[in-house]
């Protein structure tokens, strides 16, 4: 009889283990609930990827050439398995894409990239990459900087997207637009680490800011 329970819970062990190892990450944040999806990097190692997280609210309408504001909460569950859109941008370094528009005004997105998402006293270092493209092109998708390298070791990645060109940059010298909307959005998606990151296995202490070209 005692050889019996024994086999049934080893086997409802081994199964809970294997349906867990299924499911997709999920983490609640201040601002609601997000479900991520799990990544492979470069050296095998699986990683929980939480992506199209909002840092900002949609900088549209009343909002335009405003500094960013406060991204609303949700109800339910958010999926986080895909990125948000980039921001307006206009590829005028490429000649023949030059009257190519792609991208959209909501676009104050970052992705997260972390080994873990359990908070405990061994939080990880952060790393808060910026991408570059002169202040006019770019974006933190992670076909350019995704985890593919980095989360081989103990850390967790940050990558964003901030306003470019007119829309982030755009200034007449006053109040009435005073310019420099894109590095206030970077510094809102610092500032949105420092209240969150710890949900993701960071530490909000040991951030590192890294990026290439204008970033």
């Amino acid at each position: 009889m005692c050889s019996c329970h024994l086999c049934l819970v080893l086997f409802f062990s081994l199964l809970l283990h294997v349906v867990s190892a299924d499911l997709p990450p999920r983490v609640t944040i201040p601002q609601g609930s997000l479900v991520g999806t799990t990544l492979t990097t470069r050296g095998g190692r699986e990683v929980s990827a939480f992506l199209g997280i909002p840092y900002a609210a949609p900088p549209t309408g009343h909002l335009r050439f405003k500094s960013p504001q406060p991204s609303a909460s949700w109800e339910g569950e958010r999926d986080a398995a895909k990125e948000g859109s980039d921001c307006i941008q206009q590829f005028v370094l490429i000649e023949k894409f030059r009257d190519t528009v792609v991208g959209s005004e909501d676009c104050l997105y970052l992705n997260i990239f972390t080994p873990k998402v359990t908070n405990n006293a061994r939080n990880l270092p952060v790393m808060f990459f910026i991408h570059g493209g002169g202040y006019g092109g770019g974006s933190g998708t992670k076909v350019n900087y995704g985890p593919d390298l980095l989360l081989d070791r103990d850390v967790v990645l940050v990558t964003i997207n901030y306003r470019l060109g007119p829309l982030g940059f755009l200034s007449t010298g006053d109040t009435v637009l005073p310019g420099n909307l894109g590095l206030k959005d970077q510094l809102a998606a610092l500032q949105w680490v420092q209240h969150n990151i710890e949900h993701f296995g960071g530490n909000k202490n040991s951030v590192t800011i890294f990026g290439e070209s204008a970033g």
